[in-house]
């Protein structure tokens, strides 16, 4: 492992990126994720292969967005990764119900517009027949 300096400015000791990876875990375990996020940046900057570090930083993204191609890049490291996989999949699931959801509610909000169309063209004709 090849040592990475974490610049602390309380303690600016060399640690392995094991023990810095380890740490990011326990720290994002703890709930203190920007401090969590950091430390798995700082790994990624000196291994970008680094697998788990990819998977910590999809659980802790705070978008869909980064946290789909967070996994995809573990897939792309680990085809194998069944974690990543399962995940990226449940994405796709409330992707497609949302979508599903706002196609119902579009439909929904097109009938209403078109009965108080026909209703409002039934009122102008009964009007102007009178």
């Amino acid at each position: 492992m090849q040592p990475v300096d974490v610049n602390s400015d309380a303690n600016n000791e060399s640690i392995n990126l094991e023990q810095l990876l380890q740490l990011g875990i326990q720290t994002a375990r703890a709930g203190n994720r920007p401090s969590a996020r950091l430390m798995f940046e700082r790994v990624l900057a000196v291994n970008n292969n680094e697998e788990r570090a990819w998977f910590w930083m999809a659980s802790l993204a705070e978008n869909a967005d980064d946290k789909r191609r967070y996994l995809e890049t573990v897939l792309k490291l680990n085809p194998g990764n069944d974690y990543a996989k399962r995940a990226l999949d449940a994405m796709g699931n409330v992707r497609a119900r949302s979508n599903a959801v706002t196609l119902r509610f579009g439909l929904f909000v097109l009938g209403i517009l078109l009965a108080v169309l026909v209703v409002g063209g039934i009122v102008v004709y009964i009007i102007t027949r009178s």
